[in-house]
C-alpha cells in the first residue's frame, strides 16, 4: 500500500458556491422542489420537532456494509430520558467517503459510536456486514471493532511512554499478529505516511500534524476496512489539516469506507456524500461532485500473520512486561517513590506485628515468674470443700 502526500481536491469557487449552499439549503434530489424543501427545513422547528429528511438514490460503489433501520438512542437523566437520536434510518455502502455533520449537541458523535460499535442503540436495529449488532456479545463486539475498524480522534490518544511505531503496532497486538509482521508493517505505514524517519520518537517529540498521523497508521494497522473520524483535523493547523484529509482521500480511493464527523461544512464538502444531523434528526443527506464509484476493496492483513491463541496470549503477556519496563524507565522518579511507599508499608506491618507477637511473649512470662499457674481440682477434695461449706451454713 503507497499513501501518496497529494493536496486535497482542488474545487472551483463556482462549486464551493453551490456546495455550501447545498449545506446550507440541504438541496433536494428534485430541483424543482428545493425551494419548498429550504422553507419546510427552516420550519422544521414549528413542525413539532418533526424533521424533513432529503434523500437520493446513491448508486452504489459496493454492497452495503452498513445498515440503520429506526435507530433511537436515549440517556437516562434522573427520572426522565433523553432522546438524543430519533428514528435514523441510513445505509453505507462499500467504499463510501461519507462526512456526518451537524452542531454540537446534534447527535454526530452518539451515531458514530454506534457505527464503530462503540454504543448499542437503545431501539432500532444496526447491521454490520450483515450480522445484528444487537445479537453479537462483547467478545464478538470487540473482535469486530479490531479486525474492520480503524477510529482516528480529534486527540490523538496515543501512549506516551512508548515509540510512534510500538503505538502503531498496539492493534496488531490484541489481534494476534506475529512480532516480525507487525514491526514491518508499522515501519511501512508510517514511511508511507511520511514518518519513516520518525519511528522511534516518542509522541512528545512530534509535532500534532505528526501525531494525527501516527493515529491514522495505528488505525490501518488491522486493515481497517471502515474509517471512522471523530473531528480529525479539529486540533491541527490548516497545513496539517489539509495533510489529513488528502491522507482520507487517498485512502477512500484504495477502497476504505471512510466515514468522518464534522462540523465544519468545508471539510463535509470534501466527502462524497453528506449526512446533516440537527436534534438527533436526520435533515439532509445527499451527494457532492466527489462521488464516485470504485470497486476497490482494502488489503487482508491479519490472516496471513496470525498466531495461534496460546502464542498470542503469550505475546501479550510479554508486551504488557515490556511496557510496564518502559513506564518505569520513562518515568523514574515516580517508580522509586511508588517502590519506597511499598517497602515502608511492608516494613511498617512486619514491624508492627513483630511488636505485638513480643508484648504477648513478655506478658506470658511475667504471669509463670508468679507461681504455680495450674490448679489440679479432684473429687476427695470437691467433696470435702463442700462438706466444710455446708457445715458452716448449718
Amino acid at each position: 500500500m503507497t499513501i501518496s502526500q497529494s493536496p486535497k481536491p482542488s474545487t472551483e469557487d463556482s462549486s464551493e458556491s453551490s456546495t455550501a449552499q447545498n449545506l446550507g439549503s440541504h438541496t433536494s434530489a428534485n430541483p424543482s422542489n428545493s425551494s419548498d424543501s429550504s422553507n419546510n427545513l427552516d420550519n422544521s422547528d414549528n413542525l413539532n420537532n418533526s424533521a424533513k429528511i432529503n434523500t437520493v438514490n446513491h448508486p452504489a460503489p459496493g454492497k452495503p456494509i452498513m445498515e440503520l433501520s429506526g435507530i433511537i438512542r436515549e440517556f437516562p437523566a434522573g427520572e426522565q430520558t433523553i432522546r438524543v437520536l430519533h428514528d435514523i434510518n441510513l445505509t453505507i455502502n462499500q467504499g463510501e467517503m461519507v462526512a456526518i455533520i451537524g452542531q454540537s449537541g446534534s447527535g454526530k458523535s452518539t451515531l458514530m459510536n454506534i457505527l464503530g460499535c462503540l454504543d448499542q442503540a437503545t431501539a432500532g436495529d444496526y447491521k454490520i456486514y450483515g450480522q445484528s449488532a444487537r445479537k453479537l456479545d462483547a467478545d464478538q463486539l470487540a473482535e469486530l471493532r479490531r479486525e474492520h475498524f480503524g477510529f482516528i480522534f480529534q486527540r490523538y490518544h496515543l501512549l506516551g511512554d512508548i515509540s510512534a511505531k510500538d503505538n502503531v503496532a498496539v492493534p496488531a497486538v490484541y489481534a494476534g499478529m506475529d512480532t516480525e509482521a507487525r514491526t514491518n508493517r508499522a515501519e511501512k505505514l508510517l514511511t508511507d505516511l511520511g514518518l519513516g524517519n520518525k519511528v522511534n520518537n516518542r509522541p512528545n517529540q512530534l509535532s500534532g500534524g505528526q501525531q494525527q498521523r501516527v493515529s491514522v497508521a495505528r488505525a490501518l494497522m488491522n486493515g481497517g476496512d471502515v474509517i471512522l473520524a471523530d473531528e480529525p483535523t479539529g486540533a491541527l493547523d490548516s497545513k496539517s489539516g489539509e495533510d489529513v484529509m488528502a491522507i482520507l482521500h487517498d485512502l477512500s480511493a484504495q477502497g476504505h469506507t471512510i466515514i468522518m464527523v464534522t462540523h465544519d461544512p468545508k471539510l463535509a464538502a470534501q466527502a462524497e456524500r453528506v449526512i446533516e444531523l440537527k436534534d438527533g434528526y436526520v435533515i439532509a443527506d445527499y451527494q457532492t461532485e466527489h462521488y464516485k464509484h470504485t470497486d476497490k476493496k482494502p488489503e487482508s492483513i491479519l490472516g496471513e500473520h496470525r498466531k495461534s491463541a496460546f502464542g498470542s496470549f503469550i505475546d501479550r503477556l510479554l508486551e504488557a512486561f515490556k511496557m510496564s519496563l518502559l513506564a518505569m524507565r520513562a518515568h523514574k522518579m515516580r517508580t522509586l517513590l511508588t517502590m519506597l511507599g511499598i517497602i515502608i508499608g511492608i516494613a511498617a506491618v512486619v514491624s508492627i506485628v513483630g511488636l505485638g507477637q513480643g508484648s504477648q511473649q513478655q506478658i506470658l512470662a511475667n504471669i509463670s515468674s508468679l507461681g504455680t499457674n495450674t490448679i489440679t481440682v479432684n473429687d476427695a477434695t470437691l467433696e470435702a470443700t463442700l462438706d466444710a461449706a455446708i457445715m458452716m451454713t448449718t
